[in-house]
């Protein structure tokens, strides 16, 4: 199969080798990974991960990627807070959340960060975007990093957490309650921290 052809039925920016084996039926598939692998060679394709690949120009944004790389997964942690607008730092990685084993996988559009977690805490997130709601990242942020977090009003000004107001108070208590008991001490502390957050904002 040439290289146009291929490209004109495989309408996806990112593929797996099923998937391609699917569009080039007529090619063998020893033949078609080879011919995979040269297209990869010539810079027409990026090979992600094994069995993985995508077309560079088709490519929008690093979700297309993430939702081919490992899934069932989710945006969350870090990269979902700085997205909203809670923390400063740009994350290294893009932090998503998974079911599945925990995994990297480092890639020519980044590093890819996922998360092992309980298959009920898996929820929250927009499916087209990948994006949790900002109170499912916030939350899993605590379930995940727990234990060397200090539910204490100086440790969240260190953590230099910001516009803490735009966050539904009720919203988070009521997840809250399915996550371990003490993610709920953090909100509890993180929530006196966003009350006088909000009034030293007032006052300036």
């Amino acid at each position: 199969m040439k290289l146009n052809e291929f490209v004109k039925k495989m309408q996806k920016p990112c593929f797996t080798l099923e998937e391609a084996h699917r569009v080039g039926w007529e090619t063998s598939p020893n033949q078609l990974k080879v011919q995979l692998h040269h297209w990869c060679r010539q810079g027409e394709l990026l090979r992600f991960k094994r069995g993985v690949y995508g077309f560079p120009d088709r490519i929008r944004d690093k979700v297309e990627v993430a939702k081919i790389l490992y899934g069932p997964s989710y945006i969350s942690l870090e990269y979902a807070l700085h997205a909203h607008g809670f923390i400063p730092d740009v994350p290294f990685s893009m932090t998503l959340v998974t079911p599945r084993l925990t995994r990297k996988f480092q890639t020519p559009y980044g590093e890819f960060f996922y998360h092992k977690i309980h298959q009920k805490l898996f929820w929250g997130f927009d499916p087209q975007t990948l994006m949790a709601e900002k109170e499912k990242a916030l939350l899993d942020y605590f379930y995940f990093h727990r234990h060397h977090l200090k539910a204490t009003p100086l440790f969240w000004r260190e953590e230099r957490f910001q516009n803490v107001g735009d966050l539904d108070v009720k919203k988070l208590k009521v997840y809250a309650r399915q996550y371990p008991e003490k993610v709920g001490r953090l909100l509890t502390s993180f929530l006196d921290y966003r009350t006088n957050y909000g009034k030293s904002q007032k006052n300036n």
